[in-house]
């Protein structure tokens, strides 16, 4: 390690956001991952270690040592599974996890920042398995905050929207509702897909995020005391509508000699409530055009807020990304 750089502690480093972090990080910094059962490629050092496990499955004096070398910790792993077998998972991993994240962060005496989600502002309707299992990830993620409003040593919050796969991926991010969404589309459900096609969700390109996350892990450790707080890293005003991204995969079929049959959207049918299955997923995952926009706070950081032309642009890249 570079005696003169900074020491990052990342977790998460080979998640969809972790694996487009570290690079931009290490860049800057000394990188330490903290893995379980895979290591990262990238300019990494690993050390063991179980965010379900008490104390992060380590002996007080690893522990000690780890403390003793960080001097700052990247909060990025978690659980995002949108139908895991068990959504008490969330809590082990999402809230747990990041309890002995935070208190490793107290005992180096360092700050955090911990990536939480914009689904953490979203109370999610329904008793099907779709929404009590999206609701207790909304709630994991809530509780994770509240906990880190509690930790003696500075930390970060950020609510990230959903992501876009990066421009260099050669394959959509497995279990990312945007790229589910569009697969889904491109194969033509009979009848079309059951979402209104006014409604919009939050994608954003994942290269913003991690410039985003650079920057702010820059600030903390400079000691920026407005660094501290509450970030929403979202497309704000540049969100996308269902009819958006409908519009993308009829181009992109028509393009290709594939034109569709029938419509790629269709109105919902109250008489036919969904309870499961990609229809549900996207009625949840969409808000009615009378639902404001999300707060956006990328201009803090960086020098300006996401266009729409540069959402559309990197939605026409995933398209094509999930057609592949």
């Amino acid at each position: 390690m570079h005696p003169s750089r900074s020491t990052v502690l990342l977790t998460g480093s080979t998640g969809v956001i972790g694996t487009s972090l570290l690079p931009a990080l290490a860049a800057r910094h000394d990188v330490t991952a903290l893995v379980r059962n895979r290591k990262p490629d990238g300019p990494a050092a690993c050390v063991e270690g179980d965010l379900t496990a008490e104390g992060l499955g380590m002996s007080t004096s690893e522990r000690r040592e780890l403390a003793a070398e960080i001097d700052i910790i990247v909060h990025c792993a978690g659980l995002t599974g949108m139908a895991p077998p068990d959504p008490t998972a969330f809590d082990t991993v999402n809230v747990e996890g990041t309890r002995s994240i935070l208190h490793l962060a107290e005992e180096a005496r360092v700050p955090v920042l911990l990536l939480s989600s914009a689904a953490a502002a979203f109370q999610v309707p329904g008793e099907d398995l779709t929404a009590r299992c999206m609701r207790a990830y909304s709630s994991s993620k809530r509780r994770a905050e509240e906990l880190a409003a509690h930790c003696s040593q500075p930390v970060a919050v950020v609510r990230p929207a959903l992501l876009f796969a990066a421009r260099n991926a050669t394959t959509a991010p497995l279990h990312q509702f945007p790229h589910a969404l569009i697969a889904a589309l491109l194969q033509g459900r009979a009848g079309g897909l059951p979402v209104n096609p006014d409604h919009w969700c939050d994608v954003l390109p994942i290269e913003l995020l991690v410039d985003y996350l650079t920057a702010l892990t820059d600030a903390l450790l400079r000691g920026d005391s407005s660094a501290a707080t509450l970030h929403w890293v979202t497309a704000g005003q540049a969100r996308l509508t269902a009819a958006d991204m409908e519009r993308a995969c009829l181009d992109y079929l028509t393009e290709t000699g594939r034109p569709p049959t029938g419509p790629l959207l269709a109105p919902p049918v109250a008489s036919r409530p969904r309870s499961h299955g990609m229809a549900r997923i996207a009625q949840l995952g969409f808000q009615p055009p009378e639902h404001p926009a999300l707060p956006c706070h990328l201009d803090r950081l960086l020098p300006g807020q996401l266009t729409r032309q540069n959402a559309l642009e990197a939605l026409a890249r995933s398209v094509r990304l999930c057609a592949a």
